[in-house]
């Protein structure tokens, strides 16, 4: 027993790995006996349709939380809102379908660093300063479309958010995983990996070490801003449609994958894999319980349980090894 609790001590992700594959396993079980139409051929690429958007969001959200401070991202939903209407405005008045993606992630990294300087240079505390601009972002979607959608994009713009290869959704094959398997080596076997995990678990000591830290979580909101306007734009490329409340309720769905996935609440832990399959897990219960005809109440309800039980957890691991230490 002391063996396996040093092994669980040595490698925590990994277990917390384990233990979400576990829960992935279970989630498909009991959504299954929900519904019949779950375990249907057709359920995987549907399922993998949805992955992208929510697991770019869910990505950005874990770079943001691993880098402490305590760091957190609440406007990523409304960045997906804006930055679609401000893509499908663009296309509207002429411009090709591409520039205007490209337009659309650039101002996705601005109100992303808009974010960082309120934070890590005005010292608005994470929680508030996003809360405040995901109503500010949110708004002025609504206010410049006076909330109706914008539509009628090309057909050909379809191939990214409709199309498939192999039956795998493009969105899912040609950017999900190429980003993730990108983070995944940053933060593992790079040094600007090891910076953000140095910064997480102790911003005073990393700054001595001379590490510029407030430069590089500004550089981190940068990115979560990014990967959400890379999902506004899947989004747009789905439904041939910009919403401006594309992405409403998106963020309580990255915060809870990031830290379902294994990131500590207030950074210094947290990878890339657990992210995934935390993706996959709630992903998994909201089309399963979709398909069971089950009310978006209920389940916003359970994310907000898994939630509570993802944050909880890092305290019943500490108290765990804290005598151990």
């Amino acid at each position: 027993m002391s063996v396996l609790m040093m092994r669980l001590q040595g490698d925590p992700l990994r277990t917390r790995l384990l233990i979400l594959i576990g829960l992935w396993v279970v989630a498909i079980l009991v959504v299954s006996l929900l519904s019949p139409y779950f375990l249907q051929a057709s359920t995987v690429p549907y399922l993998l349709q949805y992955v992208p958007i929510l697991g770019l969001l869910g990505l950005g959200q874990t770079l943001v939380i691993l880098a402490g401070g305590p760091g957190i991202d609440l406007s990523v939903g409304s960045i997906v809102s804006l930055v679609g209407v401000s893509v499908g405005a663009l296309m509207t008045m002429g411009l090709g379908v591409w520039p205007a993606c490209a337009v659309g992630i650039l101002l996705g990294g601005v109100l992303g660093m808009i974010n960082g300087v309120l934070i890590n240079v005005l010292r608005i505390p994470s929680l508030m300063a996003t809360l405040a601009t995901m109503f500010a972002y949110g708004g002025l979607a609504l206010a410049t479309t006076e909330g109706r959608p914008i539509g009628n994009f090309p057909q050909e713009f379809a191939w990214l958010g409709q199309g498939d290869t192999l039956t795998i959704p493009n969105s899912f094959l040609f950017v999900l995983v190429p980003v993730a398997l990108i983070l995944h080596i940053m933060l593992t076997r790079t040094t600007i990996g090891r910076h953000i995990v140095a910064c997480g678990n102790d911003d005073r000591a990393a700054h001595l070490s001379g590490l510029n830290v407030v430069r590089l979580r500004i550089g981190l909101y940068v990115l979560s801003g990014v990967l959400a306007a890379i999902g506004s734009i899947i989004s747009l490329s789905w439904f041939l449609a910009a919403r401006p409340d594309a992405g409403k309720g998106m963020e309580l769905a990255a915060v809870t994958i990031a830290v379902l996935g294994g990131t500590h609440i207030f950074g210094g832990t947290g990878g890339i894999p657990g992210t995934l399959v935390a993706i996959l897990i709630i992903t998994t219960l909201q089309i399963g319980l979709q398909l069971a005809n089950i009310s978006a109440a209920w389940q916003l309800g359970i994310i907000g349980v898994l939630l509570i039980a993802s944050v909880a957890s890092f305290g019943g691991w500490r108290q765990i090894w804290s005598p151990i230490r």
